[in-house]
């Protein structure tokens, strides 16, 4: 009885912890796309519509903060100090703002 139930456990533990582990992946990248749609709404406030300037949230990982990326094509660079401000504001804390401009953005 406790041989099957300690061989019941010792198979599950493998399936288990892969769940949970992709539960806290999903929720971490959940919270990546609030911080986006935020990041991204604020973007389209400032420039009253859409504009040619991307953003791209990466979430945390246990060795790296997140990343907003800022990105426009050549020539276009203005939009992101326009935006910069206000996109500052709502990066949270263990985020870094990562701008690139131009070339092969």
């Amino acid at each position: 009885m406790v041989s099957d139930l300690a061989g019941l456990v010792i198979s599950m533990a493998p399936v288990v912890g892969l769940l949970v582990w992709r539960g806290h992946m999903d929720r971490r990248q959940h919270i990546a796309d609030v911080i986006h749609a935020d990041v991204h709404a604020e973007a389209r406030r400032v420039f009253r519509g859409e504009s040619l300037l991307t953003v791209k949230v990466e979430p945390p990982t246990v060795w790296r903060p997140g990343h907003v990326r800022l990105t426009t094509p050549s020539g276009y660079e203005p939009l992101t100090g326009r935006a910069f401000q206000t996109v500052l504001e709502r990066v949270p804390v263990g985020y870094e703002v990562v701008i690139h401009c131009g070339g092969n953005s």
